[in-house]
């Protein structure tokens, strides 16, 4: 059964948002009011291992943080439109839209597009660094532990 990865609750659906330009799996109370990409429910268990395996294999390479700055400032230097680069990469000028805001991610398709016909990258190579405090046994952490963690050692600091 997974698990959220903000609260550590053990849920039947999983729900993948976007939280401070990282990818989480997390239940249904912590996705409210978030874009949510994909959801798995309980009888695609598998999908949500395929997912997992997909987010590890992709771990060396990232989108961008400021992504959709980074496209709009390059759309802007060839004094394109957003309509006409819609038109260019088949595109609708609103998804472009709300990918220049960071309010959605594109999609593996759009993001090869965007790169060929901006002449840029939006995809950068990740710091070789643990990315899970492990405290439990065979698990990681949660958001939660991360937070308690920082608080024991801004007291012990503090002492």
């Amino acid at each position: 059964m997974p698990e959220c990865e903000i609260c550590g609750k053990k849920v039947d659906t999983v729900y993948e948002i976007m939280l401070d330009g990282a990818q989480m799996l997390v239940c249904e109370k912590d996705a409210r009011g978030r874009h949510v990409a994909h959801s798995f429910g309980s009888d695609s268990q598998r999908a949500v291992g395929d997912q997992r395996a997909a987010h590890g294999e992709r771990a060396q390479e990232e989108l961008i943080e400021n992504y959709g700055e980074a496209i709009r400032k390059a759309r802007e230097a060839l004094g394109l439109p957003v309509r006409v680069l819609g038109e260019r990469i088949s595109e609708k000028e609103s998804t472009l839209s709300r990918i220049e805001k960071q309010e959605t991610l594109p999609s593996e398709k759009t993001r090869k597009k965007l790169e060929k016909e901006l002449g840029i990258k939006l995809l950068a190579k990740e710091p070789d660094e643990k990315r899970f405090v492990q405290t439990r046994k065979n698990e990681p952490a949660t958001l939660w532990e991360f937070a308690n963690k920082k608080d024991e050692k801004e007291e012990n600091d503090g002492e």
